[in-house]
């Protein structure tokens, strides 16, 4: 990873990344991994892509994370979340919930996933599929699981 020294440390810090399949959510997990975030939360549609994602991203882990004795090792997990689905997202947003409170909270929530270029067709929830992937789910996403955020805050002092 090229200009390590631009971002600070995130020992015992977790953050959730949506879209991580590819690009730029994929890149922003690997950076939570290598500097050594405690817990990385990959939010993606249940697919072989985010099976190998999560694949791949597990080698950032055998690249010096956790190697001080005093840092533990980054805890990578997969919570499926199909953003065209409002149960989807309530269900993956108490996944959240529940994985963070033993870390202290939630410290990130990376909203990265979208769609563009698409047909316009509803989803079940009868919102257009775009509207509601790129902003009505992530709105959603984030009113559920702001109580970890702010307990994270609250105890980190931030």
């Amino acid at each position: 990873m090229e200009n390590e020294d631009l971002l600070p440390s995130l020992i015992g810090k977790n953050v959730a990344v949506t879209g991580t399949t590819t690009g730029l959510g994929h890149a922003l997990a690997r950076c939570a991994i290598v500097k050594n975030a405690a817990l990385v939360l990959l939010l993606n549609r249940k697919s072989e892509r985010s099976e190998r994602s999560e694949k791949d991203l597990h080698k950032y882990l055998d690249n010096g994370n956790g190697d001080d004795a005093t840092t533990p090792k980054t805890v990578i997990k997969t919570i499926d979340c199909d953003l065209m689905s409002f149960d989807s997202v309530k269900k993956a947003a108490e996944q959240i919930n529940q994985e963070v409170k033993s870390y202290g909270g939630l410290d990130v929530l990376c909203l990265n996933a979208g769609i563009m270029a698409v047909d316009d067709n509803r989803t079940q929830d009868g919102f257009e599929v775009q509207m509601q992937t790129n902003q009505l789910s992530h709105f959603l996403l984030t009113s559920l699981v702001y109580p970890s955020v702010k307990d994270a805050a609250e105890k980190r002092g931030e």
